[in-house]
């Protein structure tokens, strides 16, 4: 009888890689932008949801593993993330470690990648192959080319915290790397006052900080306790100070708290410590999201979530599932309030950037913005209150249309530091009008004698006024908040119009119709027609470029010249004498230099894009 010798049993990670297709790239082909893997906890399963046993933690790791491939085919790199993480968490592997780092790569987080495929090379080099490794190595060679990193050192032994995540306990065994840009670092410590500061880090450069902390001079204390949490990470000041429940000594002042346990935990409530005295703090615990960063932008901004002062620049860290409010401010910008709602797919950053309040003291002695715009809009008026136009009064008319057209230029102001404005704007004005009108009136019967014949003259008027526009003035703007301000305009303009009315018509009676003719009838007669434009405008700006809309309402305030029509003619027609009819008509001053224009209203709605230097 033979008996079977026993199989040795594979490592979890085997196991999990040989289950799952598409586990992950048998190596990173390129580095890519990845970040480091969030403190332990901020993505674990709830303790009373914890496997039981390896097969149920394989299962579980497993199915995480596998959700996230699914994500990341699609592109989904941020949720792909979260899954690779969770299931790191539960069965670390080389597969999820390698997916996580690649992740992190495409989001643009190098330094989080790095640390990862760090990790493969430490905690999990014996289950790596040689081409693997070498792979691995690549990477991290291209990686660390494209981050800076930062040295701290201080008088304690206290925790570093960068842009809200816990970077370790001083002394560190090295230096931190950090992406290129600006970052906000803590320096923790109880009993002493918090060391905080805005450090930039450069490509390939090396920063260094030593952080100097001072003891507190006094202290209170602080006590938070829930029996529902007993065990929760407590967080105070954006540290991982312990677990409920809690007491501790504290600097006298408002300071900021959360606790956590698995997905149940808080959003960040404010404790108020006095010198001497025991505060107690209370806990409001509900479901969590995933972990989200708050940014402020610039970092030196002060942040509240929920009214809850969280700090400088940068919170991080899980909200419960639901609306919250956050808030950034900073003197010599605007303040920016955003309200989102939370739910089980928030992930990312939340950002609030600041736009520049130049009013603001903090900037000085400031000078004046210029602008350039280009406007446009439909210009139009109830009438022209040209001759033509009036004399429907005598005549009767029909076809009466509302004088309409075009007014577009572009606009120069000069804005002072107060919000008054001085602007020259250059475009062109088209207005057009048509009519119908009709005259019953009578002349002579040709060979002499008293009888008159009766005859009726009908006419199409098309009225034109156009020209190059030029407008001076003034304005002052409002500002509603950082990107919205409204305001008003007041202009005093000309326009260098050409005016023409192409009439043409016919005469008749009651046997015959003929066409008749107006001599000069469309000749242009050229003038100046000055006018003054108030105007209401609300204008939207997104950094140097803004879009408005206004309404301004132009009076014209003087007539238009006479246009040069004269003497109405029958076209082409033989008199009859023996048997006259409208052929005999004479010539005659029918509409006989009829003023262009008056005095009227037009009303211009129009919108603005512009440009600020």
């Amino acid at each position: 009888m033979v008996i079977p010798r026993p199989r040795a049993r594979r490592p979890l990670w085997r196991a999990l890689a040989a289950c799952v297709l598409a586990a992950a790239p048998a190596s990173p082909a390129r580095a890519q932008p990845a970040p480091a893997a969030p403190a332990p906890g901020a993505s674990s399963e709830p303790p009373a949801a914890a496997p039981a046993s390896a097969d149920e933690a394989l299962a579980r790791a497993k199915a995480l593993f596998q959700e996230g491939n699914e994500l990341r085919k699609i592109g989904d790199f941020q949720r792909a993330l979260e899954l690779y993480l969770r299931s790191r968490q539960i069965v670390a592997s080389v597969p999820n470690t390698l997916n996580a780092a690649f992740c992190l790569d495409q989001l643009g987080r190098y330094d989080e990648a790095l640390e990862l495929y760090e990790a493969l090379l430490t905690e999990l080099r014996a289950d790596l192959g040689e081409p693997e490794r070498r792979s691995v190595t690549s990477a991290i060679t291209a990686l660390r080319a494209r981050i800076g990193s930062v040295l701290v050192s201080s008088n304690v032994d206290g925790l570093v915290l960068i842009d809200g995540r816990s970077r370790g306990r001083l002394p560190l065994a090295g230096p931190i790397r950090l992406l290129p840009g600006d970052h906000t670092l803590r320096v923790v410590k109880d009993g002493w006052h918090t060391f905080e500061r805005i450090l930039t880090v450069r490509v390939a450069e090396a920063t260094s900080v030593d952080a100097k902390l001072e003891p507190l001079a006094s202290t209170g204390r602080l006590k938070i306790e829930d029996e529902r949490l007993v065990g929760a990470d407590l967080t105070i000041d954006g540290a991982l100070l312990g677990q409920l429940p809690w007491e501790g000594a504290l600097a006298p002042g408002p300071h900021f708290y959360s606790v956590r346990k698995g997905n149940f935990g808080s959003a960040p409530r404010e404790a108020n410590v006095i010198a001497g005295q025991l505060a107690v703090a209370t806990v409001e615990a509900g479901p969590l999201g995933e972990e989200v960063r708050v940014v402020a932008q610039p970092l030196s901004a002060d942040l509240t979530i929920n009214g809850v002062p969280v700090g400088k620049g940068q919170w991080r860290g899980a909200l419960p599932l639901g609306r919250h409010t956050f808030e950034a401010h900073e003197p010599g910008y605007f303040a920016r309030t955003l309200r989102a709602t939370v739910d089980r797919t928030t992930t990312g950053d939340i950002v609030l950037p600041l736009a520049i309040d130049d009013a603001h003291p903090r900037w000085g002695r400031r000078v004046g913005i210029f602008r350039l715009e280009a406007a446009a809009g439909y210009a139009f008026a109830s009438s022209l209150e040209s001759d033509a136009e009036l004399s429907c009064g005598s005549y009767r008319c029909s076809g009466v249309s509302r004088p309409s057209g075009l007014l577009a230029g572009v606009r120069g102001s000069y804005e002072f530091p107060i919000g008054a404005a001085i602007e020259l704007t250059a475009g062109y004005l088209s207005l057009h009008t048509a009519l119908d009108r009709s005259l019953d009136a009578t002349f002579a019967a040709p060979g002499g004698g008293a009888a008159r014949l009766p005859i009726r003259y009908s006419f199409h008027d098309d009225i034109r006024m156009a020209g190059v526009t030029v407008i001076v003035g003034g304005s002052y703007h409002h500002a509603l908040s950082s990107w919205l301000d409204v305001g008003g305009a007041l202009g005093l303009g000309v326009v260098l119009a050409e005016m023409r009315d192409e009439v043409t018509g016919t005469a008749s009676d009651a046997r015959r119709t003929v066409a008749v003719a107006v001599s000069n009838a469309g000749n242009a007669v050229r003038s100046a027609a000055p006018f003054a434009m108030p105007e209401l405008r609300l204008r939207l700006k997104l950094g140097r470029l803004s879009a408005s809309a206004g309404l301004g309402v132009g009076f014209f305030l003087v007539d238009g010249p006479p246009l040069e029509t004269g003497n109405t003619y029958v076209v082409g027609a033989e008199c009859d004498e023996a048997d006259p009819t409208v052929d005999c008509a004479p010539g005659k001053k029918v509409v006989f230099e009829e003023l262009a224009h008056g005095t009227f209203t037009m009303f211009f709605p129009n919108v603005a894009v512009g440009y600020r230097f």
